[in-house]
């Protein structure tokens, strides 16, 4: 099937950073708060099957956790295929547009502030109703689950944790890259899915994620301080997930948006998209131009073609 190129999934990627730094504060926010909510519709599916799995969990635990695996992109894939603000999307998109300077540094901090205490609005607000005062954990080997989950997510250590937030983030802005480079819906939801399903199957920490595995386990019972939360959970996978984001976002920004890396230039034509793509109507990636780019003139320096 058709897809976008790795260089105009880059262009793509920063007109959508100017985009988002470019929306009104209070929309970004309850975007944020949206996309924990269906994130969390994800996580809640794998918590509730893993907890009622009983003797199954412990006989068969890889068997478990495919299958849970499988299940959770479900919520990624509809906040992505919604358009809402995920912090650790953002992680990556504004990384690569500020380094590119096409949004301001000061942008960046904002939008993270804003998108992340969104996503917690919406994730703890989903804890309460959804998950705690709707009833559904109402079983003692769920409650139990739960707050052995809780429990081992502040157990893990700084060092464990800010580097299983680091593998997280990279898979899930690699989900959001692939999902973007597909123009049709089914490949999108295939391009989401998978990587996703790999960072939950591999055991990795998404600090959204934890925002709903961690306070569900705390109403429940777990003997898990708030403070330990914040310190031993919460910052080294929010560290982590920005690593990650980066290690992705910013080799993708030097190897494909121009000028290349002097060692990754091709000799003959190279395709390279300009900066002012999608825009228009249309749906992200239906209004890409590109320009042929002569890498190797007679002179040995680059020089543009002629418009295709």
């Amino acid at each position: 099937m058709d897809a976008l190129t790795p260089a105009e999934v880059t262009a793509v990627l920063l007109t959508v950073g100017e985009k988002k730094a470019s929306q009104k504060y209070h929309i970004t926010f309850f975007k944020a708060w949206m996309a924990a909510w269906m994130l969390c519709f994800g996580a809640m599916i794998v918590q509730l099957f893993q907890g009622g799995s009983g003797t199954l969990r412990t006989d068969y635990p890889s068997v478990i956790n495919l299958v849970a695996a499988l299940l959770f992109p479900v919520g990624l894939i509809m906040l992505v295929l919604t358009g809402q603000e995920l912090c650790t999307a953002n992680f990556m998109i504004f990384g690569m547009t500020t380094l590119k300077r096409r949004t301001k540094l000061w942008e960046l901090p904002v939008n993270w502030i804003i998108v992340f205490f969104g996503n917690m609005a919406g994730g703890l607000s989903y804890v309460a109703f959804l998950a705690h005062y709707s009833k559904l954990y109402n079983t003692d080997a769920l409650i139990k689950y739960s707050v052995s989950v809780a429990v081992t997510k502040t157990h893990e250590g700084w060092g464990p944790c800010l580097l299983r937030g680091i593998g997280c983030n990279f898979l899930v802005c690699l989900a959001v890259w692939l999902g973007t480079g597909a123009r049709e819906i089914v490949s999108k939801i295939a391009a989401l899915h998978f990587p996703a399903f790999m960072f939950v199957f591999l055991g990795f920490e998404h600090v959204i994620v934890n925002m709903y595995y961690v306070p569900i386990g705390m109403i429940n019972g777990a003997d898990v301080s708030v403070g330990r939360y914040v310190w031993q959970s919460m910052i080294p996978s929010l560290i982590g997930n920005i690593i990650g984001g980066m290690l992705l976002g910013i080799p993708m920004v030097l190897f494909y948006s121009p000028p290349e890396l002097p060692f990754y230039r091709k000799r003959g034509q190279s395709m390279v998209v300009r900066e002012d793509v999608d825009v228009g109507s249309g749906g992200i990636g239906n209004n890409l131009v590109s320009e042929p780019v002569n890498l190797t003139d007679s002179n040995g320096s680059s020089t543009p073609g002629k418009k295709a």
